[in-house]
């Protein structure tokens, strides 16, 4: 049960440790989208950008919890569930400020790229 739960701390911690890295690097690849302060103004290029980078940072997240955990399953999908509780409330003030395939993406890849992140772990 501990392990579990220390398992799904790691993935929480390694998906935002994934998404600063990730952004880090698309900031100095990518000057325009650098450039923007008001997060409204961006384009749906850098909407889908945004979502792979979570994406990605969810696998990681899944990865590290399955591996943290010694447990596939449930630590990376807590992990995803742990940062989907978190997200919810951020995304319900910012609800008009994007399209809504935007938020309903973010939502199910982050349990779902969890998942498949802690089945990449390997056996267990």
């Amino acid at each position: 049960m501990w392990r579990i739960a220390g398992g799904v701390v790691v993935g929480a911690v390694v998906w935002c440790l994934g998404v600063a890295a990730l952004a880090f690097v698309l900031r100095a690849a990518w000057p325009e989208m650098a450039a923007i302060r008001d997060m409204t103004l961006l384009t749906v290029p850098m909407l889908f950008t945004r979502l792979a980078v979570s994406a990605l940072s969810s696998a990681a997240g899944g990865f590290g919890a399955s591996v943290a955990s010694g447990e596939k399953r449930w630590a990376a999908i807590g992990s995803g569930l742990l940062l989907l509780l978190v997200f919810v409330p951020y995304h319900a003030t910012i609800w008009h400020n994007f399209p809504v395939w935007y938020h309903l993406t973010f939502f199910v890849s982050l349990p779902l790229l969890a998942a498949l992140g802690g089945a990449l772990s390997g056996p267990r």
